[in-house]
């Protein structure tokens, strides 16, 4: 049963490309009229947006990874989630940004009028169903990230961090086992309530013991993907 849920989720987010497209166009389909969209490029470490923002579109992520942040009030930074490519940023705020939205490498969005989004739910058939398991996903990842800040030792915090990559490269049907991490030591620190030392030995374990490959700064390949679940899972 669960499995199933799972299928239909991914299902339901793919199907938003049968509204969204895949970026290239400059128009998305509202019954039978067009809402003009574009593409906006980011620098890295650029500011896509800042907490409490008059929010006027959501975003696609074409290409990059977005991380959203907090400042909390002595200084520290805590990155709530970070957006790959196919996903939507914004679709949980109510008119302002709760959050900083930052691009961790050059970036390239889609920007989706709010109006846009409105009228898709009230007029097209299954586009709120695809949301809605949009948000589903989210809130699950969020519950997983909020177990593994709570509960999880180092090891099962970054195990669980790239399985989580590579289940939504399975997601969005591409490998599993390649992934694609260009935020920093830093970023994944403040990510997984860790120091860079930390994460750094962790990676390193991994690697010693065979569980993943680097294959370049931002490149890894996970040679175990059972291990690496098992790791994550406190099997450890």
């Amino acid at each position: 049963m669960k499995n199933a849920r799972l299928a239909d989720t991914a299902v339901a987010v793919s199907s938003m490309s049968k509204w969204l497209g895949d970026g290239q166009s400059s128009k998305i389909k509202i019954g039978h009229g067009f809402a003009t969209t574009y593409e906006k490029p980011i620098e890295a470490h650029a500011h896509l947006f800042i907490a409490n923002d008059q929010q006027t579109h959501i975003y696609q992520v074409l290409s990059g990874v977005v991380g959203l942040y907090k400042m909390l009030a002595d200084g520290r930074r805590q990155i709530v989630t970070f957006y790959y490519p196919g996903d939507l940023i914004g679709v949980e705020d109510t008119g302002v940004w709760m959050h900083h939205g930052e691009a961790l490498c050059s970036a390239r969005l889609r920007c989706i009028p709010l109006s846009a989004i409105d009228s898709l739910i009230t007029s097209e058939p299954g586009f709120g169903q695809a949301m809605l398991a949009t948000l589903a996903t989210e809130l699950s990842e969020t519950r997983d990230q909020l177990l593994s800040l709570g509960r999880k030792s180092a090891l099962e915090k970054v195990a669980t961090f790239l399985l989580r990559i590579a289940r939504r490269n399975k997601r969005e049907g591409t490998d599993e086992c390649q992934l694609y991490l260009p935020m920093t030591r830093s970023e994944i620190a403040d990510y997984l309530g860790l120091t860079i030392e930390t994460i750094s030995r962790t990676i390193t374990r991994l690697k010693t013991t065979g569980v993943i490959r680097l294959q370049s700064k931002s490149a890894i390949q996970v040679n175990d993907l059972n291990r690496l679940a098992e790791l994550a899972s406190g099997d450890g």
